[in-house]
């Protein structure tokens, strides 16, 4: 039998008649243990050593650990772009631990899909761990066919001097469920979060994230960018959190979204919490129609109101695409989205 768990929980919750404070899912009964490719080297993680806060949360945890999910540390060379890149089955749960140790940067990218018949829920759990000075670029492609539900969680942790950048194109398939968390716990450590997203005919996406300025100077933002239609739905969490003893810390949150019709549902959710005086903190959303003005214009040059859209859809996955640092990882999403518009 299935079960249900409530994942991407707000904190604080506000009024439930919006309902918006957590969604609840079903996970499978029978779960498949994950498995990356084989040139990804691994070995067993401390599961103690990485239990910290995710943006989907304790019960997705709990889930995970009931099934016997096991964290597996993902060994990386260098600043050496890793990518890894996984076609679902059947059910999976993975759980990816990367480690950048003080001063080192790494570059990590997951492209994780399937194709349309496959009926089946992925969990991709990645948790990160930046030490003192150290940089991660993550860079995540979640495309799965239509039958399959993507679960894709991340938790990460900045020590002093540390920046953590990770950039997100979701597309396609079905129901996508997304969180991610950030803990700022060193001086002077950074985090920035842009996500690219497109969802039409009838698919969810469901995000929740969090940045938590833990200490003193630390700066983060939460970019997102995407276009809604034919009855897509979409519900955006997104903290900032100050907490007392960050003073001179900023955080910002942004969001820009298309809504390509009048059948879409667009829930957004922008909280600031703060119990300390001396910081900085923002939230602004630019949500609604494309311009009829700019839409005539393409059509007056004989482009399709159809084609039209199509070339706004693509814009908002590159809005994120082109902010990936490694060139490589940058490049191969570019031409994931330029195979998707392959005909426009």
């Amino acid at each position: 039998m299935a079960e249900q768990i409530k994942i991407n929980s707000l904190v604080p919750p506000t009024w439930n008649r919006l309902k918006v404070n957590d969604v609840t899912v079903n996970m499978p009964a029978e779960k498949v243990a994950g498995t990356i490719a084989d040139d990804v080297k691994t070995s067993p993680a401390d599961s103690n050593d990485w239990n910290f806060e995710t943006g989907c949360g304790a019960d997705l945890t709990a889930f995970l650990e009931k099934n016997d999910t096991k964290p597996v540390l993902v060994k990386t060379e260098g600043d050496k772009l890793l990518s890894i890149k996984k076609t679902c089955t059947e059910n999976t749960a993975d759980i990816l631990c990367f480690e950048a140790g003080d001063g080192e940067t790494i570059n990590v990218l997951t492209d994780l899909t399937s194709d349309d018949k496959t009926e089946a829920t992925s969990v991709l759990r990645v948790l990160v761990k930046a030490g003192k000075g150290a940089k991660v670029n993550l860079a995540q492609v979640i495309r799965p066919g239509k039958g399959l539900t993507v679960i894709n969680d991340i938790g990460t942790v900045a020590e002093e001097n540390a920046q953590i950048n990770i950039i997100q194109v979701f597309s396609d398939g079905s129901d996508i469920y997304s969180g991610c968390r950030t803990d700022l716990k060193g001086k002077e450590a950074a985090s920035e979060n842009r996500v690219g997203l497109v969802r039409t005919d009838g698919q969810t996406i469901d995000m929740n994230y969090v940045m938590k300025h833990l200490a003193p100077v630390t700066k983060a933002e939460i970019n997102v960018f995407g276009a809604l239609s034919k009855k897509a739905q979409k519900t955006f969490r997104g903290t900032i959190d100050f907490v007392r003893g960050c003073a001179q810390s900023d955080g910002a949150e942004a969001e820009n979204m298309l809504l390509l019709d009048d059948t879409v549902v667009n829930k957004t959710v922008p909280l600031i919490l703060c119990t300390e005086e001396n910081v900085a903190g923002s939230h602004g959303a630019t949500i609604g129609k494309p311009a009829e003005d700019m839409l005539f214009y393409m059509m007056s040059r004989g482009i399709s109101r159809e084609k039209a859209i199509r070339i706004l859809e693509r814009a908002s996955l590159e809005a994120a695409a082109n902010h990936i640092e490694d060139e490589a990882a940058k490049q191969y999403v570019l031409d994931i989205i330029a195979e998707k518009y392959v005909n426009d």
